[in-house]
């Protein structure tokens, strides 16, 4: 075979090498899209067959009857325990998912759905488990289907060096806890994230019956700031004003940032007696502490309080200062707490007002 024929002969094999691999590869596309999408069809088939048997379990909250039973048909039960172990977590997310948009009676038979099915035995089964992913997801699902466990079982993970897991422990510990739900910020040591606020005021908001902190020594004594600023936030969501003179304490420090939340926590908590010393401190703090006391004094509204924010929107030149103050000043007017006519001020504050009061 000559030199040339050779090279022909190679250069056919790869070309043909090529288009039979560019054909298994296509193919194993191919199918592997039409196995995924069979799946997603039968998930969303199951997922429907699911709702369908739940829902009609449910009661019209708005009935006359306060002390409707918690009644359950049996056969459904039945039908939906014969599930494979796929099958059964994707009922566990099902009804997380329908947790989220019922409350009353309704969440009970969510919860009772849970526990008869032995689905709480699966989420148990995972908190035992050695993968911290799988520790996550049971916490989780047994946080958020309200199913309480003892203070011990989720303690241990608090020490866990995985943020997710101590995450998921402080949830379900602030949940379930009888005595003090709080108490895992006596032993927080890393930075609390926006995530982990977020998931305290969720839980609070679903737990009428949740135990009440004192927020007072943590924003006091932490050496975390995140769990003092995490703390002054919980403590405005739920009004708890045995904290505002631990909170007051904060207005000296040198940290503009606490400086700053603590101004917006005493706002939220209608602490108006603190309203001559914001106004005293306000020219020689930087603006985001600027920004905090003037929204405080327009939660407060007092004359001396609403004088001073009008004062600060006509005399600033600061673009920040103007346009909160506006903002500020707008709501006010349309509660009817202050009557100020638009015309008459110079024609580029005219135009931030209006723009704020003509705002949706």
């Amino acid at each position: 075979m000559t030199t040339p024929t050779f090279f022909i002969t190679i250069i056919q094999y790869i070309i043909l090498s090529s288009l039979v691999g560019t054909f298994v590869v296509y193919t194993a596309i191919a199918v592997k899209r039409n196995r995924d999408a069979r799946n997603q069809r039968k998930q969303e088939e199951l997922n429907q067959l699911i709702v369908e048997k739940i829902l009609p379990q449910f009661i019209d909250e708005h009935s006359d009857d306060e002390h409707a039973a918690l009644f359950l048909d049996q056969s459904v039960l039945d039908e939906l325990s014969g599930m494979d172990k796929r099958n059964r977590q994707l009922l566990i997310d099902t009804l997380i998912r329908l947790r989220w948009h019922v409350a009353g009676t309704n969440a009970l038979i969510l919860q009772k759905i849970y526990v008869l099915l032995g689905l709480n035995e699966d989420s148990l089964r995972k908190i035992r488990s050695k993968r911290w992913s799988v520790n996550v997801q049971g916490l989780h699902e047994l946080t958020l289907m309200d199913y309480a466990i003892s203070d011990i079982d989720i303690l241990r993970f608090n020490l866990s060096d995985v943020s997710e897991l101590r995450s998921a422990a402080r949830s379900a510990f602030m949940r379930f806890s009888k005595n003090e739900p709080f108490r895992f910020f006596d032993e927080v040591r890393d930075p609390l994230s926006i995530w982990d606020l977020i998931g305290f005021f969720r839980i609070l908001d679903q737990s009428n019956d949740a135990a009440k902190s004192n927020f007072a020594n943590w924003i006091r004594y932490s050496r975390n700031k995140t769990v003092v600023i995490c703390c002054m936030k919980l403590a405005a969501h739920e009004q708890s004003a045995e904290a505002i003179d631990s909170i007051e304490g904060l207005l000296n420090v040198n940290d503009h940032t606490l400086r700053s939340h603590a101004i917006n926590a005493l706002g939220h908590l209608q602490a108006v007696h603190t309203q001559e010393h914001l106004i005293r401190i306000y020219p020689n703090q930087p603006i985001e502490c600027q920004c905090e006391i003037l929204f405080a004094l327009g939660v407060f509204g007092t004359p001396a309080a609403i004088e001073f924010l009008k004062d600060q929107f006509l005399e600033t030149l600061d673009f920040e200062i103007e346009n909160h103050a506006a903002g500020i000043l707008a709501k006010l007017i349309r509660k009817g707490q202050l009557a100020w006519q638009a015309h008459n001020l110079q024609n580029r504050k005219q135009r931030v007002l209006n723009y704020y009061l003509n705002e949706c």
